[in-house]
C-alpha cells in the first residue's frame, strides 16, 4: 500500500515541479515583454528583481490549473500502462487510490496558502513602485481622521477626532503625524481641543510634540491605497477585527480574507473533478488530458472571480462568494459517485 502511496504521490511531485516552473517562466516573459513598452514610452528604469517578486503570487494564481493538469497526466499514465487496472484486480479500493490523489490536493493546497500568505506578501512589500498616495479619509461613529498627504511614513496637514463614550469631543490637528508603533502616534507643531458634551470648549493646547495612543492604525488608513496582497490572512485578521472595534464591517477586506484561504484551497477540491474520468474504465488520451483541464480551470476561474467580484463589492455575502465553486464541485461529486453506485 505504502509503495503505491509514493508511487502515485512522487510522480505527482515530479509533474507539478515540472508544470510550476514552465507556466512561470512563461508568465515571467509575458509580463516582462508587456512591460517593455511602458519602460521605454515613460523612459522609466527596467527592475528585473521586480519581476522575481511577483513568481510567488504568479505560483499561487496558477496553482490549481498545475494541480488538476499533474493529476490528470498521472492518471492517464496509469491508464495507459494499466497499472490502475492492476491495482483493482488486485483488491485495492478504488476510492483507496483516489485518496491518494486528494492528499495530493492537500500538499498542493498547504504549499499554496504557505506562498499566499507567508511569502509573497514579503516579496510584494519589497517590489519598487512609485505609487502616488493622495488625501487619507477615514471616519466612524466615534473616530474622524483627515490627511491631506502622505510623504513616506508621514501623514501631512493631519486632523484628527473622537467622539468618547460621554460625550465628550477631543480634536487634534497638526501639521505632521506618525504611526511608530501599533497604536502609539506622534504628532508635531498642532493644537488640541476638548469639549464636553455640550460642545463647550474646556481644554485648549498648543504642542511641539504631543505622543498620543489612539485606536486606529496606518494599516487601517492606507488599506484602501495599498495592494492586498501585501497583507497575509492573519494580518488581514488582526486589522479587520481592529476596524469592527471601531464599528465598522468592511466587506471588501472580509471578501479577501476569505479568499486568502479559498483559493488556495481549490488545489484540493478541484481534484474531485477529475473522479469521472478516474472511475471510467477506458484510456485517455493526452489531448484529453490538457484540453480538460485548461477548460474546466478557465471555467471555474471564471466562476470564482465572478462571485469574488459580486462579495468585494458588497452585492452577495463574502464567505459564500468565496466558497461557492468549492461547494458546486462537492455536490458535482456527490452525484457522479451516487451515479457509479
Amino acid at each position: 500500500m505504502k509503495k503505491k502511496f509514493f508511487y502515485i504521490f512522487f510522480n505527482f511531485l515530479k509533474f507539478f515541479i515540472l508544470i510550476s516552473v514552465l507556466f512561470i517562466i512563461f508568465f515571467l516573459i509575458t509580463q516582462i515583454i508587456d512591460g517593455l513598452a511602458d519602460y521605454i514610452k515613460y523612459h522609466k528604469t527596467f527592475i528585473f528583481k521586480n519581476y522575481l517578486y511577483n513568481c510567488p503570487l504568479l505560483f499561487v494564481q496558477v496553482s490549481p490549473i498545475i494541480t488538476i493538469l499533474s493529476s490528470m497526466l498521472i492518471l492517464s499514465e496509469m491508464k495507459k500502462n494499466n497499472e490502475l487496472k492492476v491495482m483493482l484486480i488486485s483488491g485495492i479500493k478504488p476510492l483507496y487510490i483516489f485518496s491518494i490523489f486528494l492528499i495530493c490536493g492537500i500538499f498542493s493546497s498547504v504549499l499554496s496558502f504557505s506562498v499566499k500568505n507567508f511569502v509573497s506578501p514579503l516579496l510584494m512589500k519589497k517590489i519598487n513602485l512609485e505609487v502616488p498616495k493622495t488625501s487619507i479619509s477615514f471616519s466612524s461613529s466615534n473616530y474622524f481622521f483627515y490627511s491631506e498627504k502622505i510623504t513616506g511614513n508621514l501623514f501631512i496637514n493631519i486632523e484628527f477626532t473622537e467622539y468618547t463614550q460621554n460625550g465628550e469631543i477631543i480634536t487634534i490637528k497638526a501639521e505632521k503625524a506618525e504611526n511608530y508603533k501599533e497604536n502609539n502616534w506622534i504628532f508635531e507643531k498642532g493644537f488640541l481641543w476638548k469639549f464636553d458634551k455640550e460642545k463647550n470648549l474646556i481644554k485648549e493646547e498648543k504642542f511641539k510634540i504631543k505622543n498620543l495612543k489612539i485606536p486606529l492604525t496606518s494599516e487601517i488608513l492606507l488599506i484602501s491605497n495599498m495592494d492586498v496582497e501585501k497583507f497575509s490572512f492573519f494580518q488581514l485578521f488582526k486589522i479587520i477585527k481592529k476596524m469592527e472595534s471601531l464599528k465598522l464591517k468592511p466587506v471588501s477586506l472580509i471578501t479577501y480574507l476569505n479568499e486568502k484561504i479559498s483559493y488556495p484551497l481549490l488545489n484540493f477540491f478541484i481534484v474531485f473533478v477529475i473522479y469521472p474520468v478516474f472511475k471510467k474504465g477506458e484510456k485517455i488520451s493526452t489531448l484529453y488530458v490538457f484540453s480538460f483541464s485548461f477548460l474546466f480551470s478557465l471555467f471555474a476561474y471564471g466562476i470564482y472571480i465572478f462571485f469574488f467580484s459580486l462579495s468585494k463589492n458588497g452585492k452577495f455575502p463574502p464567505i459564500l462568494g468565496c466558497w461557492i465553486l468549492h461547494i458546486g464541485i462537492i455536490i458535482y461529486f456527490l452525484l457522479k459517485e451516487k451515479k457509479f453506485e
